[in-house]
């Protein structure tokens, strides 16, 4: 039996996989390139949350439009709601809508995943 989970934990999971895979082939090329700058990352103390936020936030900064950026980053990376970000941005809430939808479609057409 499978749970149907709404569409906003949806995305919020592909971003996490995807963020996963990124780092994953950061990491790889980052030892297969450099094995001695490899040894010497492995003694600093960054986490691995830290990791992936800075490679979900180099992924969206590959959005064409900035008001995409905006609301991708507003809701998946400080957890507003559309409601918030509407107010923030002075747009209505079906546009922050739309654009969560087309940014979205945008970062899943040019991932690699």
């Amino acid at each position: 039996m499978s749970v149907i989970l709404p569409l906003s934990e949806q995305y919020r999971q592909r971003l996490r996989q995807a963020s996963w895979r990124m780092q994953y082939r950061a990491k790889t090329r980052l030892y297969h390139e450099h094995l001695p700058l490899n040894e010497q990352v492995s003694h600093l103390s960054v986490q691995s949350d830290d990791i992936d936020v800075i490679l979900l936030r180099e992924w969206i900064d590959t959005l064409p439009s900035e008001q995409g950026r905006l609301i991708i980053t507003g809701l998946y990376l400080e957890g507003q709601s559309e409601q918030e970000l509407a107010a923030q941005l002075q747009i209505s809430q079906q546009a922050v809508n739309r654009w969560k939808r087309k940014s979205l479609e945008h970062l899943s057409r040019t991932s690699n995943l």
